[in-house]
């Protein structure tokens, strides 16, 4: 794959410290998803089941803030999506074990109040516990509802072979009963070359991915028709510091605001990670396209 040339503005970045507390039993807001629904975001965290509601203006200290519902018991989630038509949030749990033995995902499902409503497993088998589901986005289409959810691992693997690039992979779901179905699979062009695949989110035809560890975002056309990629798309890279090292290390939740922006988290920096990384991580991110 050809190097981009192409590199996203920051328009406004804050940490997330400065606009919600994390909860008693917590001293970190490891961000994993974002939506944004009219003056507000919704953010998810890895770390805590609960959604926090942090008003667009991302004024410190704002009373604007908050949490949105009631925490759950159980770890955090990995990614959120909301259905405008359904005013339903859905919250995403990475994989967990399945009453059959094997790893899936699961989705919970709560109003536009923050109450809970169900939970169901997505049916597709992980053959490890700790690369599952990573994105999560709804679409309807012709009056039908799915949910998007991309795999973390290049062809949904874990380990080694998971991180061979080219290979990024997205369920279409239907919910079926007390489950979600996958109906088919979207490959994205083996020229995206990512190591892995942390969020993904659409504005009508148009499809965007990220990658965490790669530190880019690709945008391509999405036909929903037959639920496939048309053309190559454009690879856009986050802002790098003057040695052209990454320093936007740890980048998991997106969402478009309009045509040419959107909104991202990032998560809390692994123990081996460098300062450049530290500065811009557990933070809420706004970047436009070049």
């Amino acid at each position: 794959m050809a190097a981009s040339r192409r590199v996203l503005t920051l328009v406004a970045e804050r940490a997330l410290r400065e606009l919600i507390q994390p909860p008693k039993d917590s001293n970190v807001l490891e961000a994993s998803g974002v939506v944004a629904k009219g003056s507000h975001y919704y953010v998810i965290f890895d770390n805590i089941r609960r959604v926090a509601r942090l008003h667009r203006n991302l004024e410190p200290g704002s009373k604007k803030h908050g949490w949105f519902g009631p925490k759950r018991e159980g770890d955090g989630y990995e990614d959120i999506a909301y259905s405008p038509q359904l005013q339903r949030f859905y919250l995403l749990i990475e994989v967990a074990k399945h009453p059959d033995g094997t790893y899936k995902a699961q989705i919970d499902e709560c109003d536009e109040n923050g109450r809970y409503q169900r939970r169901r497993w997505i049916d597709f088998a992980f053959k490890k516990r700790n690369t599952g589901m990573e994105g999560l986005s709804a679409v309807r289409v012709q009056g039908l509802d799915y949910l998007l959810a991309l795999c973390e691992g290049n062809g949904c693997h874990g380990g080694k072979k998971g991180k061979k690039p080219g290979s990024g992979r997205l369920h279409v779901l239907r919910r079926a009963g007390r489950m979600w179905k996958p109906v088919t699979t979207i490959e994205l062009p083996r020229h995206v070359k990512f190591e892995d695949y942390s969020a993904v989110a659409l504005r009508g035809n148009k499809i965007a991915v990220i990658s965490q560890q790669t530190s880019r975002l690709w945008i391509g056309t999405l036909s929903v028709r037959d639920w496939k990629i048309t053309g190559r798309g454009n690879i856009y890279d986050f802002p790098k510091n003057k040695k052209g090292k990454h320093k936007y290390c740890t980048l998991e939740g997106l969402y478009w605001l309009d045509k040419r922006s959107f909104v991202l988290v990032s998560d809390l920096s692994k123990g081996d990670y460098s300062n450049r990384c530290r500065k811009h991580d557990q933070s809420i991110h706004v970047f436009r396209l070049p």
